[in-house]
């Protein structure tokens, strides 16, 4: 990921199936299905608030399970059964009056194409097919749902020059 770009990032939007998790959805006999977030994947997101970044999240299914998570997380804007995922995109950065230079998405798949196109910052990760990786800026080295959104929010952060407050923060 070029720094310079990097640098302008206001609002971090991600996906969640094959983003913020590796992809796998497990059923149960409760009317919902289960997910497996990632632990450094959140503290990530507590991380990109302290330093003053906003966070959102747009995916194509719903879950009672990622509504917890995102709560949990304090996730500023959350769109679940997004079928048009870029006029999400852009109802975001209207809501917190950014511009698309200001945001980086991670998107992993066909359906995340017009956001990843839109957005200042492209991401992906290493499971994503061929054509996503071909217009992302940066291919995280981390997989999906270990570790990728926080490796991000690491490189964001560092780029900005917030990150060693944090650590210094988090030494006492």
């Amino acid at each position: 990921m070029r720094p310079e770009k990097a640098k302008k990032i206001k609002l971090l939007v991600v996906d969640v199936d094959g983003v913020m998790t590796d992809g796998s959805i497990i059923y149960g006999n409760f009317n919902d299905d289960y997910r497996r977030f990632n632990l450094q994947d959140g503290f990530g997101f507590v991380l990109l608030h302290k330093a003053g970044i906003k966070s959102a999240i747009i995916t194509g299914k719903s879950s009672k399970a990622l509504q917890r998570r995102a709560k949990e997380l304090k996730i500023h804007s959350i769109c679940q059964n997004a079928e048009n995922k870029l006029k999400v995109f852009r109802n975001i950065l209207k809501k917190f009056k950014l511009k698309p230079e200001d945001a980086c998405y991670i998107g992993d798949d066909l359906m995340d194409m017009p956001v990843l196109r839109a957005a200042g910052v492209a991401v992906t990760v290493p499971q994503a097919c061929d054509e996503i990786k071909d217009i992302a800026d940066y291919v995280t080295k981390r997989n999906a749902g270990d570790g990728a959104i926080r490796e991000v929010i690491e490189l964001i952060l560092k780029a900005q020059d917030k990150w060693q407050a944090l650590v210094h923060y988090y030494s006492g």
